[in-house]
């Protein structure tokens, strides 16, 4: 009877050693958990151009990836990108958990049409559901096959530029597009709709820097959610304009003077900390501005807000031009030299300065080498800039109409005596002022060409 007992004992025990193993092998091998496959970028695969660079990522936790399909589905025809199978690594390994494919998509080569298309992606693993086949997931999406280039009609005639100054271009796009605007000397200008009833219609503001003349290019350019793209050239007469050289004399009591307010540090073995300490000012906290106002310019107002000529710095006489080449001498040697990128203007220390026309408060602070600045965005990309400032009577975000009292001149920033540094923006390139304020230049180059495109495109 014992030895019954022992014997079952004994058989349960083996059956239980040979079942449990055979369960456990069953679960880990029928696993459900399905793998995933997803975009990198999913927001950037709606439309698809004559060439498109996507990139998938699948995974799998569990036993691994087995296979990953993608294809494109297109009048019930499936048009396979790429089919890619994955090593299993043993009876109770996984080989690859995760992957990363690129494919660049060519519709022409492949011979899908344009039009309404299916990307599906699909990634099976290694586990045992579905009769050995493995779980499986698919995700679909809709997408437009569009291989054909954005139309660029220039709308503006004759653009007449000089060289420092700004242009305005007016056209119609065919389509929408993601980006576009006017090239001029590799910077980017963008356009902006909304000014004319028709929403195809753009006005974009451009500029030439200081130093591009004759013979710089300028085009209108486009790009569409596919990826076309687009150049269209319009008449542009550029005018060569020569800019001043000065000789700036720096002194020891400017240097004691000006210098303390900068927290800017200089070699402890200096021999002229001051000296030191202001070059690197001129030169890298100049730099430092400049980047951060490129910052402060990205989001214009999608309006133009000002209207007729800017008005200057009333009562005040011209200290200074834009783009003067300036030599700064100490002790009769060169130490530095720099473009000076506005105008100053001088009046009475402490002369309300009026805003130059109607805007809105982009900026209101200290700003480096100009001091206690104030920023106002006029809309579609043009900005004037205040500089050197004692005071300051407005907030970021307020509007202010032309001739409103911004602020006060002062001697703040990297300034010898009070006065108004008045700097014009048109994007992030710094123009030539005088042009914002010189009545008959606005309406001959900026008003004349708005005016002309409403009765082109039939606006009133």
């Amino acid at each position: 009877m014992k030895g019954k007992i022992n014997l079952k004992v004994i058989l349960i025990v083996l059956f239980g050693l040979a079942v449990i193993p055979a369960l456990w092998i069953l679960v880990f091998n029928l696993e459900g958990e399905k793998p995933v496959i997803e975009f990198e970028s999913p927001t950037q695969i709606l439309s698809i151009g004559a060439s498109k660079d996507i990139t998938v990522l699948a995974s799998d936790q569990k036993k691994g990836l087995h296979k990953v399909k993608i294809e494109i589905v297109k009048d019930g025809k499936e048009n396979v990108l790429i089919e890619k199978e994955y090593p299993k690594a043993g009876f109770f390994g996984a080989g690859v958990h995760k992957d990363t494919i690129k494919i660049t998509i060519e519709p022409s080569k492949l011979g899908i049409s344009e039009g309404k298309s299916l990307l599906r992606l699909s990634v099976w693993d290694y586990s045992w559901r579905r009769w050995w086949n493995g779980n499986i997931t698919t995700i679909e999406k809709e997408i437009n096959i569009d291989t054909k280039r954005p139309e660029i009609d220039v709308i503006s005639g004759t653009q007449y530029v000089n060289q420092g100054g700004a242009g305005v271009e007016i056209y119609k796009l065919s389509e929408p597009c993601v980006k576009n605007g006017v090239y001029a000397g590799g910077n980017f200008f963008p356009g902006y709709s909304g000014y004319f009833p028709d929403k195809n219609i753009y006005i974009c503001f451009y500029a030439l820097e200081y130093d591009k003349g004759p013979g710089t290019e300028i085009y209108a350019f486009a790009v569409d959610e596919a990826g076309n793209s687009s150049k269209r050239g319009f008449n542009v007469s550029i005018k060569e304009k020569k800019f001043k050289e000065d000789s700036i004399n720096i002194s020891d009591s400017f240097l004691n003077a000006v210098m303390p307010q900068f927290d800017m540090t200089v070699d402890k073995n200096s021999t002229n900390p001051l000296l030191d300490k202001y070059i690197k000012v001129n030169r890298e906290l100049r730099v430092a501005n400049h980047n951060k106002l490129k910052e402060l310019v990205q989001n214009p107002e999608k309006e133009i807000l000002w209207q007729g000529a800017f008005i200057s710095f009333p009562n005040a006489a011209n200290k200074a031009s834009f783009a003067d080449h300036r030599n700064y001498n100490y002790q009769g040697k060169l130490v530095d030299s720099q473009t000076h990128l506005g105008i100053d203007l001088a009046s009475l220390a402490g002369a309300p300065i009026p805003a130059a026309n109607k805007g809105k408060i982009a900026y209101v602070g200290d700003f480096g080498i100009y001091g206690k600045m104030v920023l106002i965005d006029h809309g579609f990309g043009i900005f004037s800039l205040y500089g050197h400032m004692s005071s300051s009577d407005v907030t970021v975000g307020q509007i202010v109409e032309k001739n409103y009292t911004i602020g006060r001149s002062g001697k703040t920033g990297l300034a010898a005596g009070d006065h108004l540094h008045f700097s014009m923006l048109v994007d992030n390139v710094f123009v030539n002022p005088l042009e914002w304020l010189d009545a008959s230049w606005i309406v001959n180059n900026i008003t004349s060409k708005i005016n002309d495109a409403k009765s082109v495109s039939g606006s009133k």
